[in-house]
């Protein structure tokens, strides 16, 4: 509508129920998402209308959660909070965090199939929201930091060029998603509005209003796979996560087999995602990295790595492009 698009009509051509929209808690379903960006990105012509939307995203848009994430003493601990609860904000990608000591990762993923027209939305959106956030919290802070976004370059690439110093670096041949890699002097800096009593009493009360089961048009893998996400680090069974929404595990394996997945399928690749960041990070020999995921020895982490992902971990890291420490 701020574009000069009537917002009644396009509602009507994306088969969308104005009352649908209506109150704080209104809600679209995917497919419903896919048809309105389809339908938006026609009648306005443009290409940038996830730019728009990702510079229009505050933290008050995230409701309770947005508030606690104000509150955070660092970037650092806003990511962290963030990743916990990211399904509070949206349902339909992840967000993970890695940290190490020279700088962090964040890495926002789909759970769920988009067309090229909402994977371009989506992944615009996420990179102005998250470049936003560190605007508005940090203030006109020259600290270089880099976006990979897994998209052809736009045809307005000039508004990202004008950023500087943030760095936007696009690559279609990526796999499917968007990774911020940040220096340690940006994620460490502190918040003008930290407050860690009222950060840790949102995270719990974050926590209490995230256990309830999935909607039907996001599914019970992707449930499960962003439930495991949000504890990686610590051993999470089947049984933990059912008395979280308060279903038997029974119903949750039978949920999951319609999907044609098995609990265990999904633990091993949220398990080997972690070994990926791992790999990825400064100083990610293959060792460590089986040390801190629990293996006996390099050799049984190789075979595991393979069998899931079918590369050995050494070739996993030949094949990514690694952060630079000395950058940034």
């Amino acid at each position: 509508q701020d574009l000069g698009v009537d917002r009644a009509q396009l509602l009507a051509l994306a088969r969308i129920d104005p009352r649908s929209l209506e109150g704080r808690e209104a809600m679209l379903s995917h497919e419903e998402v896919e048809r309105l960006l389809q339908t938006a990105a026609r009648a306005s012509g443009r290409s940038d209308l996830g730019f728009e939307f990702g510079r229009r995203i505050k933290m008050n848009s995230h409701d309770l959660l947005g508030y606690g994430l104000m509150s955070c003493p660092t970037f650092d601990a806003f990511l962290r909070m963030a990743g916990r609860h990211y399904h509070l904000m949206l349902e339909t990608w992840t967000l993970r965090y890695h940290r190490w000591p020279d700088g962090g990762e964040a890495v926002y993923t789909p759970l769920v199939a988009l067309s090229p027209v909402s994977m371009h939305f989506y992944l615009e959106a996420l990179v102005m929201a998250h470049h936003n956030q560190l605007q508005l919290l940090l203030g006109e802070h020259r600290l270089p930091y880099d976006f990979h976004i897994s998209m052809p370059e736009p045809p307005h690439i000039q508004r990202y060029r004008e950023l500087a110093p943030t760095r936007f670096l696009f690559n279609a041949a990526t796999a499917p998603g968007l990774r911020v890699i940040m220096p340690a002097a940006l994620l460490d800096r502190a918040l003008p509005l930290a407050n860690e009593d009222v950060m840790r009493d949102i995270d719990a009360r974050c926590t209490a209003l995230g256990s309830t089961p999935p909607r039907s048009d996001v599914g019970w893998v992707a449930y499960i796979m962003a439930a495991l996400r949000e504890t990686r680090g610590t051993q999470v069974t089947l049984e933990d996560i059912a008395r979280r929404v308060n279903v038997s595990a029974r119903t949750i394996d039978r949920h999951l087999k319609k999907e044609g997945l098995g609990f265990r399928e999904l633990s091993d690749k949220v398990r080997f995602e972690r070994a990926c960041d791992l790999l990825c990070a400064p100083g990610g020999s293959i060792s460590n990295v089986a040390q801190q995921l629990g293996f006996s020895d390099a050799a049984n982490f190789s075979r595991a790595f393979k069998r899931v992902l079918g590369v050995s971990p050494g070739e996993y890291q030949g094949s990514v492009e690694l952060p630079d420490p000395t950058q940034g």
